[in-house]
């Protein structure tokens, strides 16, 4: 329909085994294959219980995320699945989810393909040797090439982005700098789409000074090899942006689903619910799971 309004959606999975590196609030911490079947499903409830009341709209882009969605394993082709079913999606909706390659196998990647994951941001942090387990305590970085030629074929799928850690103080007595811009020159010489760089918030945090050092270090080896900085801290090269990521940037109208999910929409914004009990119980009753409503401006 031609007046049907573009939007993207936001699946909010707070997974992620240790988040040490970033310290974002409310990640559901360490591994628990029932926690994240249960909370899949809670997500595909929310999202059923809100089908037809976005029918005017047109989903140009998912993003998974909020943690590492790939934690959930199948229940990401459950999720996606029901948001087929519910809202309004594009032929070619672009779909991107933050991963860790460690949930990269035989077993898990045909979930992946069948929920039509087209961009994966794996949390790498480093892909320079000399700090890579300073900075990444749960993936082997020898699986790396395993995962990005043998799984991803992203040579030819232009489907890999990874996401880099700056700002971080060494254990060692080494030059972060030095080390963090190899580790952006060991992206820009891999078949990488996408490259999104995020500020280190735990305990290793290094003062803004070196934080801003590292973070200027590694923009620039990226551009040296043709990426442009298209949205603050996401690189890409011509052609190659991520389309969740240039639409939220224009204000694109933003549904959310998932624990401590916002939606912005029609000049209004909505939150979901943090408390987990709270949304596992209830997921599929929009009164108890709101938290906050407010105008947008």
């Amino acid at each position: 329909m031609a007046d049907q309004k573009d939007a993207i959606v936001t699946i909010a999975v707070p997974l992620c085994v240790n988040d040490d590196t970033l310290a974002r609030e409310g990640m559901l911490l360490g591994w628990d294959s029932a926690r994240a079947a249960r909370y899949s499903e809670a997500v595909v409830r929310e999202i059923r219980a809100n089908a037809g009341q976005f029918d005017d709209c047109v989903v140009r882009a998912v993003r998974l995320g909020g943690g590492v969605a790939s934690n959930a394993g199948r229940g990401i082709a459950d999720i996606m699945r029901a948001l087929r079913e519910s809202l309004p999606l594009a032929e070619d909706v672009a779909v991107t989810m933050e991963s860790s390659i460690a949930n990269i196998s035989g077993a898990t990647f045909p979930f992946f393909r069948r929920a039509g994951i087209n961009r994966f941001d794996f949390e790498m942090f480093s892909l320079n040797s000399a700090n890579f387990t300073e900075l990444n305590s749960v993936d082997n970085l020898a699986d790396y090439p395993l995962v990005c030629d043998h799984f991803l074929h992203a040579y030819a799928s232009r489907s890999l982005g990874v996401v880099l850690a700056y700002g971080y103080e060494p254990v060692r007595e080494a030059d972060a700098v030095t080390q963090q811009r190899r580790s952006a020159l060991a992206a820009a010489g891999e078949n990488v789409a996408h490259v999104r760089l995020v500020p280190v918030e735990g305990a290793r945090k290094a003062e803004p000074a070196e934080a801003e050092r590292q973070r200027a270090a590694m923009a620039e080896a990226l551009e040296s090899q043709g990426f442009v900085e298209y949205a603050p801290g996401a690189f890409a090269r011509p052609g190659e942006e991520d389309c969740f990521t240039v639409l939220e940037r224009n204000g694109c109208e933003s549904i959310g689903f998932g624990l401590g999910a916002i939606t912005r929409f029609d000049g209004v914004e909505s939150r979901n619910t943090a408390d987990l009990t709270t949304y596992l119980d209830h997921a599929d009753n929009f009164a108890l799971i709101t938290e906050a409503v407010q105008p947008l401006g």
